[in-house]
Protein backbone atom coordinates (compact mmCIF):
# COMPACT_ATOMS: atom_id res chain seq x y z
CA UNK A 1 0.00 0.00 0.00
CA UNK A 2 1.12 3.56 -0.71
CA UNK A 3 1.73 5.28 2.64
CA UNK A 4 3.32 8.65 3.31
CA UNK A 5 4.08 10.60 6.47
CA UNK A 6 3.97 14.32 7.22
CA UNK A 7 3.81 16.76 10.12
CA UNK A 8 0.36 17.82 11.24
CA UNK A 9 -0.75 21.46 11.18
CA UNK A 10 -3.41 23.20 13.31
CA UNK A 11 -5.90 22.80 10.44
CA UNK A 12 -5.65 19.02 10.91
CA UNK A 13 -7.09 19.19 14.45
CA UNK A 14 -10.72 18.29 13.56
CA UNK A 15 -9.56 15.30 11.48
CA UNK A 16 -7.53 13.95 14.39
CA UNK A 17 -10.41 13.93 16.89
CA UNK A 18 -11.68 10.39 16.04
CA UNK A 19 -8.12 9.04 16.16
CA UNK A 20 -7.52 10.41 19.63
CA UNK A 21 -10.95 9.28 20.82
CA UNK A 22 -10.16 5.74 19.67
CA UNK A 23 -6.71 5.92 21.24
CA UNK A 24 -8.22 6.95 24.59
CA UNK A 25 -10.83 4.20 24.45
CA UNK A 26 -8.27 1.50 23.64
CA UNK A 27 -5.99 2.81 26.38
CA UNK A 28 -8.82 2.71 28.93
CA UNK A 29 -9.83 -0.79 27.85
CA UNK A 30 -6.47 -2.31 28.84
CA UNK A 31 -5.88 -0.15 31.94
CA UNK A 32 -8.84 0.31 34.33
CA UNK A 33 -7.04 3.18 36.08
CA UNK A 34 -7.34 5.29 32.92
CA UNK A 35 -10.89 6.62 32.71
CA UNK A 36 -11.80 9.04 29.92
CA UNK A 37 -13.56 12.20 31.09
CA UNK A 38 -17.16 12.49 29.86
CA UNK A 39 -17.75 15.20 27.24
CA UNK A 40 -14.02 15.86 26.93
CA UNK A 41 -13.10 18.46 24.28
CA UNK A 42 -10.71 16.40 22.15
CA UNK A 43 -10.36 19.03 19.43
CA UNK A 44 -9.26 21.70 21.92
CA UNK A 45 -6.84 19.21 23.47
CA UNK A 46 -5.28 18.44 20.08
CA UNK A 47 -5.03 22.13 19.22
CA UNK A 48 -3.21 22.76 22.50
CA UNK A 49 -0.75 19.97 21.77
CA UNK A 50 -0.03 21.29 18.27
CA UNK A 51 0.51 24.80 19.68
CA UNK A 52 3.23 23.66 22.07
CA UNK A 53 6.70 24.50 20.70
CA UNK A 54 8.21 21.13 21.68
CA UNK A 55 5.24 18.94 20.73
CA UNK A 56 4.83 17.43 17.26
CA UNK A 57 2.32 15.20 15.52
CA UNK A 58 3.12 13.02 12.52
CA UNK A 59 0.31 11.85 10.28
CA UNK A 60 0.24 8.54 8.42
CA UNK A 61 -1.59 8.99 5.13
CA UNK A 62 -2.69 6.60 2.40
CA UNK A 63 -3.23 7.60 -1.22
CA UNK A 64 -6.87 6.96 -2.10
CA UNK A 65 -7.68 7.76 -5.72
CA UNK A 66 -6.98 11.48 -6.08
CA UNK A 67 -6.63 12.33 -2.40
CA UNK A 68 -4.69 11.32 0.68
CA UNK A 69 -6.56 10.01 3.70
CA UNK A 70 -5.22 10.14 7.27
CA UNK A 71 -5.07 6.61 8.69
CA UNK A 72 -2.86 7.12 11.75
CA UNK A 73 -1.06 9.63 13.93
CA UNK A 74 1.86 9.84 16.36
CA UNK A 75 2.25 12.58 18.98
CA UNK A 76 5.75 13.14 20.34
CA UNK A 77 7.20 15.76 22.68
CA UNK A 78 10.59 16.80 24.01
CA UNK A 79 11.90 18.05 27.32
CA UNK A 80 15.20 18.80 29.04
CA UNK A 81 15.66 17.56 32.60
CA UNK A 82 18.34 20.20 33.22
CA UNK A 83 17.21 23.61 34.53
CA UNK A 84 16.79 26.33 31.89
CA UNK A 85 19.91 28.48 31.35
CA UNK A 86 18.20 31.66 32.60
CA UNK A 87 17.10 30.13 35.93
CA UNK A 88 18.35 32.17 38.93
CA UNK A 89 21.34 30.63 40.68
CA UNK A 90 19.52 29.92 43.95
CA UNK A 91 16.88 27.96 42.05
CA UNK A 92 19.60 26.07 40.17
CA UNK A 93 21.02 24.99 43.53
CA UNK A 94 17.57 23.86 44.69
CA UNK A 95 17.08 21.93 41.44
CA UNK A 96 20.43 20.16 41.87
CA UNK A 97 19.52 19.12 45.41
CA UNK A 98 16.17 17.65 44.36
CA UNK A 99 17.38 15.64 41.36
CA UNK A 100 19.51 12.54 41.88
CA UNK A 101 20.41 11.64 38.31
CA UNK A 102 22.37 13.47 35.64
CA UNK A 103 19.81 15.41 33.57
CA UNK A 104 18.90 14.12 30.12
CA UNK A 105 17.47 15.51 26.90
CA UNK A 106 14.44 13.31 26.33
CA UNK A 107 12.02 12.47 23.54
CA UNK A 108 8.80 10.79 24.55
CA UNK A 109 5.53 9.69 22.97
CA UNK A 110 2.20 11.12 24.04
CA UNK A 111 0.33 8.54 22.02
CA UNK A 112 -0.01 6.73 18.71
CA UNK A 113 -3.07 5.40 16.93
CA UNK A 114 -3.42 3.68 13.57
CA UNK A 115 -6.69 2.34 12.16
CA UNK A 116 -6.70 -1.46 12.67
CA UNK A 117 -6.90 -2.21 8.95
CA UNK A 118 -3.72 -0.18 8.40
CA UNK A 119 -1.60 -1.69 11.16
CA UNK A 120 0.88 -3.16 8.73
CA UNK A 121 4.59 -3.33 9.64
CA UNK A 122 5.60 -0.97 6.83
CA UNK A 123 3.01 1.61 7.87
CA UNK A 124 3.89 1.48 11.57
CA UNK A 125 7.60 1.61 10.75
CA UNK A 126 7.11 4.68 8.56
CA UNK A 127 5.36 6.48 11.41
CA UNK A 128 7.84 5.47 14.11
CA UNK A 129 10.83 6.30 11.92
CA UNK A 130 9.45 9.81 11.50
CA UNK A 131 9.39 10.20 15.29
CA UNK A 132 12.88 8.74 15.69
CA UNK A 133 14.16 11.06 12.97
CA UNK A 134 12.73 14.08 14.78
CA UNK A 135 14.33 12.91 18.02
CA UNK A 136 17.71 12.68 16.31
CA UNK A 137 17.18 16.14 14.82
CA UNK A 138 16.49 17.53 18.32
CA UNK A 139 19.70 15.86 19.58
CA UNK A 140 18.27 13.98 22.55
CA UNK A 141 20.10 11.61 24.89
CA UNK A 142 17.21 9.20 25.29
CA UNK A 143 13.87 8.22 23.82
CA UNK A 144 11.46 7.06 26.54
CA UNK A 145 8.38 5.11 25.49
CA UNK A 146 5.48 3.62 27.44
CA UNK A 147 4.08 0.65 25.52
CA UNK A 148 1.01 -1.38 26.46
CA UNK A 149 1.67 -4.97 27.55
CA UNK A 150 -0.68 -6.21 24.82
CA UNK A 151 1.14 -4.33 22.02
CA UNK A 152 3.57 -7.13 21.22
CA UNK A 153 3.92 -6.10 17.58
CA UNK A 154 5.19 -2.59 18.34
CA UNK A 155 7.45 -4.03 21.04
CA UNK A 156 9.09 -6.34 18.50
CA UNK A 157 9.44 -3.46 16.02
CA UNK A 158 11.13 -1.26 18.63
CA UNK A 159 13.51 -4.03 19.64
CA UNK A 160 14.55 -4.42 16.02
CA UNK A 161 15.13 -0.66 15.91
CA UNK A 162 17.59 -0.90 18.81
CA UNK A 163 15.33 -0.11 21.76
CA UNK A 164 15.70 -2.08 24.98
CA UNK A 165 13.10 -2.90 27.64
CA UNK A 166 13.94 -0.73 30.65
CA UNK A 167 11.04 -1.43 33.02
CA UNK A 168 7.75 -3.26 33.48
CA UNK A 169 4.79 -1.27 34.77
CA UNK A 170 2.09 -2.79 36.97
CA UNK A 171 -1.14 -1.11 38.01
CA UNK A 172 -3.77 -1.83 40.63
CA UNK A 173 -7.00 0.13 40.48
CA UNK A 174 -9.18 1.07 43.47
CA UNK A 175 -12.74 2.27 43.00
CA UNK A 176 -13.51 5.09 45.42
CA UNK A 177 -17.06 6.16 46.31
CA UNK A 178 -17.99 9.66 45.21
CA UNK A 179 -18.76 10.76 48.78
CA UNK A 180 -15.54 9.38 50.28
CA UNK A 181 -13.65 11.60 52.74
CA UNK A 182 -10.29 11.78 50.95
CA UNK A 183 -7.05 13.04 52.52
CA UNK A 184 -5.36 15.69 50.41
CA UNK A 185 -2.46 14.55 48.22
CA UNK A 186 -1.49 18.11 47.31
CA UNK A 187 1.45 19.83 49.03
CA UNK A 188 0.62 22.97 51.01
CA UNK A 189 0.02 25.72 48.50
CA UNK A 190 -1.78 28.91 49.56
CA UNK A 191 -3.36 31.32 47.15
CA UNK A 192 -0.80 32.55 44.67
CA UNK A 193 0.14 36.16 45.28
CA UNK A 194 1.50 38.04 42.29
CA UNK A 195 3.03 41.33 43.44
CA UNK A 196 3.91 44.14 41.09
CA UNK A 197 7.48 43.48 39.97
CA UNK A 198 9.65 46.62 40.35
CA UNK A 199 12.03 45.67 37.51
CA UNK A 200 11.82 42.99 34.80
CA UNK A 201 14.77 41.07 36.29
CA UNK A 202 13.43 41.08 39.88
CA UNK A 203 12.25 37.74 41.32
CA UNK A 204 9.58 37.56 44.05
CA UNK A 205 10.87 35.52 47.00
CA UNK A 206 8.65 32.63 48.09
CA UNK A 207 8.99 30.31 51.06
CA UNK A 208 10.14 26.95 49.61
CA UNK A 209 8.05 25.00 52.12
CA UNK A 210 4.73 26.85 51.97
CA UNK A 211 5.17 28.64 48.60
CA UNK A 212 3.88 31.78 50.35
CA UNK A 213 5.23 35.14 49.24
CA UNK A 214 7.88 36.37 51.70
CA UNK A 215 7.26 39.82 53.17
CA UNK A 216 9.57 42.09 55.13
CA UNK A 217 8.73 43.42 58.64
CA UNK A 218 6.85 46.29 56.98
CA UNK A 219 4.57 43.82 55.19
CA UNK A 220 6.02 44.55 51.75
CA UNK A 221 6.80 41.75 49.28
CA UNK A 222 10.48 40.85 49.03
CA UNK A 223 12.36 40.58 45.73
CA UNK A 224 15.74 39.21 44.70
CA UNK A 225 17.71 41.40 42.31
CA UNK A 226 20.65 40.44 40.09
CA UNK A 227 24.05 41.75 41.12
CA UNK A 228 25.29 44.86 39.32
CA UNK A 229 28.60 46.72 39.28
CA UNK A 230 29.19 50.38 40.16
CA UNK A 231 28.11 51.42 36.65
CA UNK A 232 24.80 49.58 37.00
CA UNK A 233 25.81 46.81 34.58
CA UNK A 234 24.86 43.21 35.31
CA UNK A 235 27.60 41.04 36.80
CA UNK A 236 27.42 37.76 34.90
CA UNK A 237 28.84 34.29 35.20
CA UNK A 238 31.12 32.72 32.60
CA UNK A 239 27.99 31.33 30.91
CA UNK A 240 26.52 34.86 30.69
CA UNK A 241 23.85 34.21 33.32
CA UNK A 242 23.03 36.91 35.90
CA UNK A 243 23.84 36.32 39.58
CA UNK A 244 21.26 36.42 42.36
CA UNK A 245 22.52 36.40 45.95
CA UNK A 246 21.50 33.63 48.34
CA UNK A 247 19.21 34.82 51.18
CA UNK A 248 20.23 34.01 54.75
CA UNK A 249 17.94 31.83 56.86
CA UNK A 250 17.76 31.48 60.61
CA UNK A 251 19.33 28.13 61.68
CA UNK A 252 16.62 27.54 64.28
CA UNK A 253 13.41 28.59 62.50
CA UNK A 254 14.58 28.51 58.85
CA UNK A 255 12.87 31.88 58.39
CA UNK A 256 14.46 34.43 56.08
CA UNK A 257 16.49 37.00 58.00
CA UNK A 258 16.08 40.78 57.88
CA UNK A 259 18.50 43.36 59.24
CA UNK A 260 17.72 46.22 61.63
CA UNK A 261 16.53 48.32 58.68
CA UNK A 262 14.10 45.65 57.50
CA UNK A 263 16.26 44.66 54.52
CA UNK A 264 16.67 41.03 53.48
CA UNK A 265 20.08 39.69 54.52
CA UNK A 266 21.91 37.95 51.67
CA UNK A 267 25.29 36.24 51.43
CA UNK A 268 28.02 38.33 49.77
CA UNK A 269 29.34 36.89 46.52
CA UNK A 270 32.84 35.39 46.71
CA UNK A 271 35.54 37.05 44.62
CA UNK A 272 39.06 35.87 43.90
CA UNK A 273 42.36 37.78 44.05
CA UNK A 274 41.51 39.36 40.68
CA UNK A 275 38.10 40.52 41.93
CA UNK A 276 36.36 37.98 39.69
CA UNK A 277 33.30 36.08 40.92
CA UNK A 278 34.32 32.59 42.00
CA UNK A 279 32.40 29.77 40.36
CA UNK A 280 32.19 26.07 41.15
CA UNK A 281 30.69 23.85 38.45
CA UNK A 282 29.03 26.89 36.90
CA UNK A 283 27.44 28.03 40.20
CA UNK A 284 28.51 31.31 41.86
CA UNK A 285 30.01 30.94 45.34
CA UNK A 286 28.96 33.06 48.31
CA UNK A 287 30.42 33.72 51.74
CA UNK A 288 28.36 31.59 54.17
CA UNK A 289 26.99 33.13 57.39
CA UNK A 290 29.06 32.86 60.55
CA UNK A 291 27.44 31.22 63.56
CA UNK A 292 27.86 31.26 67.30
CA UNK A 293 26.58 29.24 70.24
CA UNK A 294 24.20 31.00 72.60
CA UNK A 295 22.76 29.00 75.50
CA UNK A 296 23.64 25.81 73.66
CA UNK A 297 21.88 26.87 70.45
CA UNK A 298 23.47 27.77 67.11
CA UNK A 299 22.57 31.33 66.10
CA UNK A 300 23.71 33.77 63.44
CA UNK A 301 26.68 35.87 64.53
CA UNK A 302 26.41 39.66 64.57
CA UNK A 303 29.03 42.34 65.26
CA UNK A 304 28.74 45.05 67.89
CA UNK A 305 26.66 47.21 65.54
CA UNK A 306 24.18 44.43 64.81
CA UNK A 307 25.49 43.61 61.34
CA UNK A 308 25.53 39.96 60.34
CA UNK A 309 28.97 38.36 59.97
CA UNK A 310 30.06 36.06 57.15
CA UNK A 311 32.83 33.46 56.91
CA UNK A 312 35.83 34.04 54.66
CA UNK A 313 37.84 31.61 52.57
CA UNK A 314 41.17 30.04 53.42
CA UNK A 315 44.10 31.53 51.49
CA UNK A 316 47.49 30.05 50.64
CA UNK A 317 50.82 31.82 51.02
CA UNK A 318 50.33 33.53 47.65
CA UNK A 319 47.00 34.99 48.73
CA UNK A 320 45.02 32.68 46.46
CA UNK A 321 41.90 30.78 47.49
CA UNK A 322 42.51 27.29 48.78
CA UNK A 323 40.35 24.66 47.11
CA UNK A 324 39.40 21.07 47.78
CA UNK A 325 40.60 18.33 45.38
CA UNK A 326 37.43 18.73 43.33
CA UNK A 327 37.93 22.51 43.01
CA UNK A 328 35.45 23.77 45.61
CA UNK A 329 36.59 26.81 47.66
CA UNK A 330 37.51 26.03 51.28
CA UNK A 331 35.93 28.37 53.84
CA UNK A 332 37.12 29.04 57.34
CA UNK A 333 35.10 27.47 60.12
CA UNK A 334 31.76 29.30 60.13
CA UNK A 335 31.37 28.71 63.89
CA UNK A 336 32.99 31.45 66.00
Amino acid sequence: MNYTCRLATPTDSPKLVPFWQNFAQERAAVDPSMIVKPNFDFEKYIQNQLDKPLSFCYLLEQQNNEQKIIVGCLFIYFYDEAPPPDLPSELVTEHEQENLFIPRRVASVLGMYVHPEHRHPEAIKLLTNAGIGKAEEMKVNDIDLLIGADQTGIQALLQRAGFTKAAVQYTKHYSLPNDADLPSLHPPHPEVDFPEVPTPDAIPLHDPQTHALVRNPQGEPVFLFPLKDDQGELIKLSNELPIYSTPVRDPQTQDFVFDKNGELVVCPVLRDENNQVVEYQGIPQFHPPAYQKVSGKITLKQDNEGNYVFSDVELNSDGKILRSPDGQPIFKSPLF
